[in-house]
């Protein structure tokens, strides 16, 4: 007889997963060079109001980047009368920047490699699908070390290359590997240059130095010159209007529901359900209404009893009454670590 065949594991990562093993990335509430950004519209009444008022929010200034992205991107009835919706534009472009020089920035910095590889091992091993809400490409990299999962076919669409822009690339057959499914784009997915919104499947290329032998062929700061100069990313939506606009998103968010219907168990970690993406919760709620809430387990750092309970209420708020012993806030580095152990 066949052996049996391995329960269907899925793992969800949010920031607080990135966070983890990269000290530098930014988590949701966080300083974008926000003073930069107060400089960057000054003398723009409403973007510097709108600004002003997400930082008197937090007691250190700080920004909550999917609450002001949401608030940015769609528009209010009367923006339009206050003639508000070219500033906000503005301020959302900066703010996009700003985000994305995190991110670069972070990379320069300590990253704990040895951790994003135990866990690619173990979704590579297991073909354990991921889905992620994370627009940095740390993990990315660990899955491409595994040599079972590629940019190429490992995001749930063929994504071609970015040197495909200057010089035709044969590709292998694709791999039997995990899949990647980003649900909010990717800091390395680029359009090719000239390519328009909504964008194409074939128009989005993978662009990054850890991939490829850039160097002996063209150097990377050539081909980047043959794409889009931001990467296709979208913040967390309360309408779900602008992932329906992107074909990849509608791909990936179908792949994804399909993937979270068919599990057997799922892992979320480090992703803290924001009340800004009521898409995301809307995918959750209707893709894993049939999983046993047993089935289902939360990974994430909290120490203050009132910070626990309002995590466990945000989470219940959206998929019912997951035990108490299926939460675990002991972070994910102390869970990683017991993957190996």
């Amino acid at each position: 007889m066949p052996p049996p065949t391995p329960p269907k594991y899925v793992y969800v990562t949010g920031a607080g997963f990135t966070r983890a093993f990269v000290p530098d990335a930014p988590l949701l509430v966080d300083d974008f060079d926000n003073d930069g950004l107060v400089d960057k519209v000054r003398g723009l009444p409403n973007a510097s109001r709108l600004l002003e008022w997400e930082r008197n929010r937090h007691p250190d200034g700080f920004i909550n980047i999917e609450r002001l992205m949401t608030r940015l991107d769609q528009l209010m009835p009367y923006d339009l009368s206050q003639n508000a919706a070219d500033e906000y534009r503005l301020l959302l472009t900066e703010l996009r920047r700003a985000f994305l020089l995190r991110l670069s920035r972070a990379r320069q910095g300590h990253v704990a490699s040895h951790h994003f590889d135990a866990f690619a091992d173990r979704c590579a091993a297991n073909e354990s699908d991921i889905i992620t809400f994370n627009y940095d490409d740390f993990l990315d990299e660990a899955l491409r070390r595994t040599e079972v999962w590629t940019p190429e076919w490992g995001y749930g669409f063929f994504c071609r290359t970015s040197l495909d822009a200057v010089s035709p690339v044969g590709h292998r057959a694709p791999p039997s590997g995990p899949r990647l499914l980003r649900l909010h784009g990717c800091v390395n997915w680029r359009p090719r240059l000239g390519h328009t919104e909504p964008f194409a499947l074939d128009s989005i290329v993978h662009h990054h130095e850890w991939q490829g032998d850039w160097g002996t062929r063209y150097p990377f700061s050539l081909i980047d010159q043959h794409l889009e100069s931001e990467p296709l990313i979208v913040p967390p939506v309360l309408s779900k209007s602008g992932l329906v606009a992107q074909p990849v998103l509608r791909l990936v968010w179908t792949l994804a529901f399909e993937t979270l219907a068919e599990a057997e168990n799922i892992t979320f970690i480090g992703y803290s359900f924001p009340s800004t993406d009521l898409a995301a919760r809307t995918l959750f709620s209707e893709a894993l209404r049939d999983l046993p809430r047993e089935k289902m387990s939360v990974v994430d750092l909290a120490t203050e009893e009132v910070e626990i309970d309002r995590f466990k209420a945000r989470y219940r708020s959206v998929l019912g009454e997951i035990p108490d012993h299926r939460f675990s806030f002991d972070g994910a580095e102390s869970w990683i670590r017991s993957l190996v152990e």
